[in-house]
């Protein structure tokens, strides 16, 4: 059903493509000319309901618009552009420009289509307020979903980092928006408040897990030949994956005073190899005789352009200049079918292995889930489960203990900013509090002694 509400001096006409809840948000704002009789603009806007309800609310606000005065640019508010038409411009623009990374404006549009569009595609500019953003918030959170599959064809909700990111999107194509059609970015906190008014879910941050040199032993042994140099390169030099997977024999200087590895690729999420993440990303991380050991073996008889670490799955050619995909490990296939494994044969005891599957009537007994270990409390068995990015973030605390700098490790790591390596890292660094902290209780225990 089309619901009126009063707007200012005049009414806003409001209803859901094809009457469904979750259907694309439509309305239509009416101002009374000056002068004019508002009784008079109020029959208008009746009058439009009664065309939207009798089209089963199957009418966009254009169309609406053409019905009711035929000329859509003479009823636009002073050309602003709908939020739809305005997303366009802004892709346009941030391609002709460049300073976004081409899969990271597909994923920011894909976002933008799938999170955004819904409800606010037909919206101009100048209607979209902090309460239609704290309203589109909350369509999120409760309305949308993700993860369909067949056996679960209703999805579940938007985790809070699905709906974080896709508001700092927004907030991101908005401000381009201003001062050309926006006063302000309506997604923009309100007047350098440090929170968010529109309803933002907190998000529980994932804890790193920071191996002992034990565990990472552990997990290395129980890695199949095709990933145990890859891991063993990724915890030596804190790469991140999508650029281990893609390094070529000539990114690699396993000679001279400084062997080094030149970080210039990267694995994107949609399969493409381009540029490192940022700028900072591009560098050169300076690799120990052990490691050289490892990849100058990998790198004999190789050609230059060739992998250094090759998958052994099938695909199509991407790029002319590239290695063929078939060569680039995918990297859910690389967790799901390389990793899990091995981190789970690591978590299981020899003394107290987990039970063995139950024999089937026909066929061989399968083998053992990636959940299915052990839960005894003997020593040299891993009892954490980290993520291959795990690795990374052992390499770093490994820089700590070794008594690295923050600078030179957000240097080596390939971090934007100090700031990231800083609020990831921070807490490994030995700031001094133990002896501040003894200082502390020394003037408490004075202070108490000159009460005595």
């Amino acid at each position: 059903m089309a619901n009126i509400e009063a707007r200012g001096a005049g009414w806003r006409l409001k209803w859901r493509l094809g009457g469904r809840r979750d259907g694309a948000a439509q309305s239509l704002t009416f101002l009374p000319p000056p002068g004019d009789d508002p009784a008079a603009t109020y029959q208008d806007v009746l009058a439009a309901k009664a065309i939207v309800e009798a089209r089963l609310h199957g009418m966009t606000r254009e169309q609406l618009r053409r019905a009711l005065w035929g000329d859509t640019d003479a009823a636009r508010p002073l050309g602003i552009p709908t939020f739809g038409e305005w997303v366009r411009m802004w892709e346009t623009d941030r391609r002709k420009t460049g300073d976004v990374q081409k899969d990271t404006l597909d994923r920011y549009v894909q976002v933008l289509n799938q999170r955004a569009m819904p409800m606010l595609e037909h919206l101009h500019l100048t209607e979209i307020t902090q309460e239609t953003i704290r309203d589109w918030v909350a369509f999120m959170r409760e309305k949308q979903r993700a993860h369909r599959t067949a056996k679960n064809p209703d999805g579940r909700p938007l985790s809070p980092q699905t709906v974080r990111r896709a508001h700092a999107i927004l907030h991101q194509c908005l401000s381009q928006a201003v001062p050309r059609y926006l006063p302000a970015n309506p997604a923009a906190r309100v007047g350098g408040s440090s929170r968010h008014a529109v309803g933002l879910p907190k998000v529980t941050v994932h804890e790193a897990v920071f191996l002992e040199p034990w565990e990472i032993d552990r997990v290395l042994s129980n890695c199949p030949d095709r990933i145990r140099d890859l891991a063993f390169t990724l915890v030596r030099t804190g790469l991140r994956l999508g650029e281990a997977v893609v390094l070529r024999r000539e990114d690699v200087v396993l000679t001279g005073k400084k062997p080094h590895i030149k970080v210039r690729r990267a694995l994107k999420p949609d399969g493409e190899i381009g540029p490192p993440k940022t700028a900072k990303s591009r560098r050169e991380v300076t690799i120990s005789p052990e490691l050289v050991e490892v990849l100058n073996a990998r790198a004999t008889g190789k050609a230059s352009g060739a992998l250094l670490f090759p998958a052994p799955h099938a695909g199509k050619v991407r790029r002319k200049g590239d290695p063929p995909a078939r060569d680039v490990w995918e990297p859910n296939n690389l967790r799901m079918r390389y990793w899990l494994p091995a981190v789970a044969a690591a978590q299981r005891c020899e003394a107290h292995p987990p039970p063995t599957p139950d024999k089937p009537a026909r066929g061989p007994v399968r083998k053992l889930r990636v959940d299915e270990v052990s839960t005894c409390t003997c020593g040299g068995r891993l009892t954490r489960t980290p993520r291959i990015h795990d690795l990374r973030h052992t390499h770093v605390s490994l820089l700590v203990e070794a008594g690295w700098l923050p600078k030179r490790v957000q240097l080596r790591v390939g971090h934007a900013s100090f700031k990231i390596t800083m609020d990831v890292y921070g807490h490994l660094w030995d700031l001094g509090d133990d002896d501040r902290l003894s200082a502390m209780e020394r003037l408490l225990a004075t202070s108490a002694d000159e009460d005595a």
